[in-house]
């Protein structure tokens, strides 16, 4: 239904992720000492969330009437969660307001409840923005379709190591994970929605950034 009544723009890039794995490796062993298996989502979830910040309106939502733009204050960031019975997109709330480590637990106890098919309707309704990480499956680029009442979908494709020309042109090894947006072009410009990309992609290079924005 929303492919059919949305108008989506597309858009992808490649983000170069060796700094998000440093930093997933430098803390893993105090997240499991806090009871949590880190995984590299929690650090992707609060770098679009930081993200947000700067573009609000990737946050936001064409209303009812389709006469106006509803800005969300609150990061409520879904994440497709693949089950038995089918997929399921629960949200993490006001994800602005949580810690990696925060992220990273709330994304555990919503992916239990998944699998389990015990996910309440809360932690289904009032998603603002969707990542799908189908790369942990498989494939590179790949064509989101937006969740009702969301304006941006990013689908995450795997991580690949790759070479790359750095510097005087020698080839070096380099990380890179393949993103594809979707956006709700009536309510997003692709020029806001590459520099929102663009944000995020230097968050995932060198996340140690993000601790200027963390409070």
């Amino acid at each position: 239904q929303a492919q059919a009544e949305i108008p989506h723009m597309g858009f992808s890039d490649e983000y170069e992720v060796d700094g998000m794995i440093r930093l997933r490796d430098a803390v893993k062993k105090a997240a499991e000492a806090k009871g949590l298996r880190l995984t590299y989502m929690p650090v992707i979830i609060k770098a679009f969330s930081l993200a947000l910040n700067d573009f609000p309106e990737v946050n936001s939502a064409l209303s009812a009437d389709r006469a106006s733009v509803v800005y969300k204050g609150a990061h409520n960031i879904g994440v497709a969660v693949d089950t038995p019975a089918g997929l399921v997109v629960p949200n993490i709330k006001a994800v602005q307001q949580l810690s990696i480590l925060e992220i990273g637990q709330e994304l555990a106890r919503l992916s239990e409840l998944a699998k389990s098919q015990r996910l309440p309707p809360q932690d289904l309704a009032g998603g603002t923005l969707t990542i799908s990480n189908i790369g942990a499956i498989g494939g590179t680029y790949l064509s989101p379709i937006l969740m009702p009442g969301e304006t941006t979908i990013c689908a995450l494709g795997s991580v690949r190591r790759e070479p790359r020309f750095g510097p005087g042109g020698v080839v070096t090894p380099v990380t890179v994970m393949r993103v594809s947006y979707a956006a709700d072009h009536r309510v997003l410009a692709g020029a806001t929605l590459a520099r929102f990309s663009n944000t995020v992609k230097a968050y995932l290079a060198d996340p140690t950034t993000m601790l200027l924005h963390l409070r």
